[in-house]
């Protein structure tokens, strides 16, 4: 038979059993109000910060749309070096958005191309390089020393306007170029002929570097062979009126072509 003592030790474990499962349930129903609270919160700040990348994106949708033909190379000068300063306003400022906003500007201009992290010049300077060798495999090489006539391009002359912008000299290097590449005859050498025509080891350092970029978006052009067809990349400079002016926009220029089309 059970003591007093026994009865009140009994009473004393089961009254502490008891609000020890009162305290975990209160503690689990605070626990799921708070994380409900957060569930809510997060969602709130996230829906805030979508809307705050959506007024960013049309923002700058908007302040550029006359040049929106341009957004593509915005995204192949962030992935080149974002924190070069462009001479195109449109390209620098790109540059500071996040790259959230960057893609969805893309997004709404409805590009398949996205900012990414890819060492975009070493790519696109091998790429080119191997259309060259497989093609026109004893032609002149012009992407030594780093590409450095491609780099320059940007580096040097970026902010000057394209030397020759006359409809004949882009028209005889895509005859030139295109011929060849039709021919189908790896003995050709286009490049050695363009060299030769335009003057590559005598001419202005500028007028080099133009013609090395021309050569190498036309090579890209040329020998893409239909990769990524299905993809909508833009069509910068021939979009709706925005124009190709300067070194710097030849030399994104080049870049794209490359990117989209040999690198992609």
């Amino acid at each position: 038979m059970l003591s007093i003592s026994d009865w009140i030790s009994i009473i004393c474990a089961v009254a502490s059993l008891v609000v020890t499962i009162i305290i975990a349930i209160l503690q689990k129903r605070q626990s799921n109000r708070m994380e409900r609270f957060e569930k809510r919160q997060d969602e709130r700040d996230e829906q805030r910060h979508q809307e705050g990348v959506k007024a960013q994106a049309v923002s700058f949708i908007s302040k550029y749309y006359k040049n929106r033909g341009l957004m593509p190379l915005c995204a192949i000068a962030a992935m080149y070096n974002d924190l070069f300063y462009y001479n195109r306003a449109m390209y620098s400022e790109f540059c500071c958005l996040m790259k959230e906003t960057q893609n969805r500007i893309l997004e709404y201009c409805e590009l398949d191309l996205r900012v990414n992290d890819d060492d975009i010049y070493e790519k696109c300077l091998n790429a080119i390089e191997g259309v060259r060798k497989q093609y026109f495999p004893d032609d002149k090489p012009i992407f030594y020393e780093g590409g450095k006539y491609l780099y320059d391009s940007l580096k040097k002359f970026g902010q000057q306007p394209i030397p020759h912008q006359e409809f004949a000299y882009q028209n005889y290097i895509t005859d030139v170029l295109a011929e060849a590449f039709n021919s189908h005859d790896k003995e050709a050498a286009p490049i050695q002929q363009l060299t030769i025509k335009y003057g590559f080891e005598s001419c202005e350092p500028v007028e080099a570097c133009q013609l090395v970029t021309v050569i190498a978006e036309f090579l890209a052009i040329y020998g893409n062979e239909n990769k990524n067809k299905d993809k909508e990349y833009g069509c910068p400079g021939s979009y709706d009126g925005e124009r190709i002016e300067t070194m710097e926009d030849l030399f994104l220029l080049a870049l794209f072509e490359i990117y989209t089309k040999c690198v992609l």
